[in-house]
């Protein structure tokens, strides 16, 4: 592929290819490392980009691939033992952790139906999220899906199954630990 092909191939698939990684960051600065991160790699490798497949979904599966690592950096950058002292020798780790009282900041924002199904989705463990957000939000097909994960279809149709009975649960354990949603709502 030449260079020229490559540039008009990210022009025309940018936007939607950006939207998938907004989903999976839940923010623009995030999403917009994400992308570059997926560009670079595929520039990188454009040679083994097979004509036969959709250049969209190749460059999707390798995001996918930029996001999952970027989750594990995190997970790892930000593993802290309760147990080791903390930076702060005149305090516990306990003193730093936050606390069970509700946030006023965060009701209100529930109240808006996007910003508590962007919460719920960045809830769902990584494999789930990314099945789900390729089927529900960009509305693609499983044959699709599967191939973008490098996966069987079943596979899909699992993760996505599982992923939505997640949503669902969450949606309803809110309305329940918050009654004032439900007088709203009625």
């Amino acid at each position: 592929m030449t260079d020229q092909t490559f540039i008009e191939l990210i022009h025309r698939h940018g936007d939607r290819i950006f939207n998938f990684a907004l989903r999976l960051a839940g923010n623009q600065p995030d999403a917009e490392n994400m992308v570059q991160e997926a560009f670079v790699r595929a520039f990188r490798h454009r040679d083994r980009y097979e004509p036969v497949g959709r250049f969209d979904s190749w460059v999707m599966r390798i995001l996918n691939n930029v996001f999952l690592d970027s989750v594990r950096r995190y997970e790892h950058k930000h593993l802290v033992s309760i147990n080791a002292p903390s930076n702060n020798n005149d305090k516990d780790w306990t003193e730093f952790l936050p606390g069970n009282d509700p946030d006023p900041a965060e009701a209100a924002i529930e109240r808006e139906d996007e910003q508590r199904a962007r919460r719920a989705l960045a809830s769902l463990p990584a494999c789930l999220r990314v099945a789900v957000t390729l089927c529900d939000i960009e509305k693609m097909s499983y044959a699709r899906i599967a191939d973008i994960l490098e996966c069987p279809v079943g596979t899909v149709r699992s993760r996505i199954h599982r992923g939505r009975l997640r949503l669902v649960d969450g949606f309803s354990e809110r309305r329940e630990a918050s009654p004032r949603l439900e007088l709203a709502a009625a």
